[in-house]
């Protein structure tokens, strides 16, 4: 803004200005309706993110939750694999999978030892009658839901806003800012306090979507693992 500033005030001394400031006003509806169709679609995207996000973490939470709950049903050699092997995958979980997304490091290639060991004691588990069976079938079941939240939060902490997007934004700003100047060429203070003011709700609305862009990497408004916490101490519990 104060480079456009600048510019239009260099603009003023010359004699292009006087042709240049009968430009219509009303150029600046259309580019700002762009502008504004624009960051609300972006910002709809990011909120949805980050509505996902917190989805993926108490899904995740819930489906540990069921695993254990279901392998109490089971024998003694089995319960207490399946619950070491979750508690394993918490711990996964705190020590490397979640700085992995903060630091956009995090793949589907790295699997969970902890439920994969989950998974394996209860499929070697034969059940002897069919209330065992439905325990076992449920933990599954459970072990299936956490593995797919696993994978939507590692896929969701690579979606950001692209960089051709921010490209388009900054670009209509821009030329909002220059139709403001050569509107009001001749108007130092007029155009000085209408660049001001878009270029501030401009910087603002670009701050909260950048903060809120990538909610499980560092530099804004991060999801915790809070849920998946809780489990772990609780599972910590009976584990002992």
């Amino acid at each position: 803004a104060a480079l456009v500033f600048l510019a239009s005030l260099l603009l003023a001394r010359h004699r292009l200005a006087a042709e240049l400031k009968v430009l219509t006003p009303v150029l600046l509806t259309p580019l700002s309706v762009i502008a504004g169709l624009l960051i609300a679609f972006l910002a709809s995207r990011v909120w949805a993110n980050l509505d996902r996000a917190n989805a993926f973490v108490a899904q995740e939470a819930t489906a540990i939750h069921d695993i254990v709950a279901h392998a109490s049903a089971l024998p003694a050699a089995t319960r207490d694999a399946t619950r070491a092997g979750i508690a394993a995958h918490l711990r996964f979980v705190e020590k490397q999978d979640w700085p992995a997304m903060l630091g956009g490091k995090a793949t589907l290639q790295q699997t969970s030892p902890g439920l994969d060991a989950a998974l394996a004691a209860l499929l070697a588990f034969e059940p002897g009658t069919t209330g065992q069976r439905e325990a076992q079938s449920r933990a599954i079941a459970a072990i299936e839901r956490a593995l797919d939240a696993r994978r939507g939060r590692i896929l969701l902490s690579s979606a950001v806003i692209s960089p051709s997007q921010w490209t388009v934004i900054l670009t209509l700003d821009v030329l909002i800012l220059i139709t403001i100047g050569v509107v009001h060429v001749d108007r130092k203070a007029t155009a000085a306090l209408g660049m001001a003011l878009f270029s501030t709700a401009v910087a603002a609305s670009l701050v909260l979507l950048m903060i809120n862009d990538r909610p499980f990497s560092n530099g804004g408004y991060v999801v915790e693992p809070a849920a998946l916490r809780s489990e772990e101490r609780r599972v910590g519990k009976e584990c002992r």
